[in-house]
């Protein structure tokens, strides 16, 4: 009798235990999609996210540009930009807010990057602290992190004002002729990097409703502790008639 009552009592506490464990997990405060800010971009509207698992740990973030805006830019004439920070359930990545554009004519360099395509800035500084960088700040742009902290190859490319310096991948095809399509560039401002930037042409977009890269690494994170991504890419969702920017697969650095 008394070994088959402690059996029982066993069983009920590892039981109890175990259902503690799945609640606790299940109701954490960070779990699941969180929407960020949203506002009008273009001829639609676009907004930012973030979904966590049960742990509270990042899965995906991004930004999400419904159709109207996406379909508007076909016929835009001028550039369009917009800033948005993320729900504060992103505190276990660096990011903090989304400055993104589009650009209907491209940009610098000529024959490089001159086509239509959207620049996608997810920024570990804030809005106030971007918008600060002024054109001649330039004793700060040149305090640079050390190249451990790109993955290899990549080189900057100088001053943007209210954005930071550019860092771009030396192998990435577009830089030795191929036509431009996709690329994804890095970030920095005094001594920090500071965002991470896919960027894409609206007719690569259009032609592939789905799309995933792996993400190259530095050997060093500035933020240690925090989930850094290690692929990104775009989805078409036809039902909710919307498309998801994301970075994905975070890993604690």
């Amino acid at each position: 009798m008394k070994q088959s009552f402690q059996v029982s009592f066993q069983f009920i506490f590892l039981f109890v235990f175990a259902s503690f464990l799945a609640t606790s997990c299940k109701d954490h405060p960070l779990a699941g999609t969180h929407v960020g800010e949203e506002a009008a971009f273009g001829m639609g509207k676009a907004r930012t996210y973030i979904t966590n698992d049960d742990n509270g740990d990042p899965i995906e973030v991004g930004v999400v540009i419904d159709e109207d805006a996406f379909k508007g830019f076909a016929v835009a004439s001028t550039d369009s930009y917009l800033s948005l920070d993320y729900p504060a359930a992103a505190e276990r990545t660096p990011f903090k807010h989304q400055f993104m554009g589009y650009a209907p004519h491209g940009h610098e360099p000529v024959m490089v990057y001159d086509k239509p395509h959207f620049d996608l800035h997810f920024y570990t500084s804030t809005e106030a602290e971007r918008v600060a960088i002024g054109l001649f700040d330039t004793v700060k742009a040149k305090v640079l992190p050390t190249a451990d902290y790109f993955p290899a190859a990549y080189f900057q490319t100088g001053l943007v004002p209210a954005m930071g310096v550019h860092w771009l991948d030396g192998t990435s095809p577009e830089l030795t002729g191929t036509l431009f399509t996709e690329t994804f560039i890095w970030g920095s401002f005094d001594g920090k990097v500071t965002f991470l930037e896919p960027m894409i042409t609206y007719q690569f977009i259009k032609d592939n409703p789905t799309f995933e890269k792996d993400l190259k690494q530095p050997a060093k994170y500035d933020q240690p502790g925090k989930f850094y991504p290690t692929k990104q890419g775009f989805t078409h969702d036809a039902q909710n008639k919307e498309y998801r920017f994301f970075l994905t697969s975070f890993v604690r650095r």
